[in-house]
């Protein structure tokens, strides 16, 4: 509850944005280097570090870095599920395996 006295607030406002959606959007020559780095199979951390090298007033978090990769992978797979999408890379790059199906939709075994 915020306590109103001589019409003046009793707090401070803060000063960093650090965590706001806003202050840490991605730009988009980061969600390129977000990218190629994935591509790379940079781990998260390192990402986040080289883009606070880059920028140093950079307030990105690891959640938005995340998201970032989710949205790259999802975007690779198009309107197929994951599961479907493994189904084709398994056939594509001609891998051994083996599935049994509970209905006709419906992935009960794979190995």
């Amino acid at each position: 509850m915020v306590k109103l006295m001589c019409e003046i607030h009793n707090n401070e406002l803060t000063k960093p944005l650090v965590g706001h959606p806003y202050v840490g959007r991605l730009t988009k020559d980061e969600k390129t280097i977000i990218v190629d780095m994935t591509k790379a199979m940079v781990k998260p951390r390192n990402i986040l570090l080289m883009l606070k090298e880059h920028n140093v007033n950079s307030c990105t978090t690891m959640k938005q870095i995340y998201n970032a990769r989710s949205a790259y992978r999802s975007s690779i797979r198009g309107s197929d599920t994951e599961m479907q999408h493994l189904m084709k890379l398994l056939e594509r790059d001609q891998y051994i395996y083996w599935h049994r199906l509970k209905d006709e939709d419906v992935v009960r075994d794979i190995f």
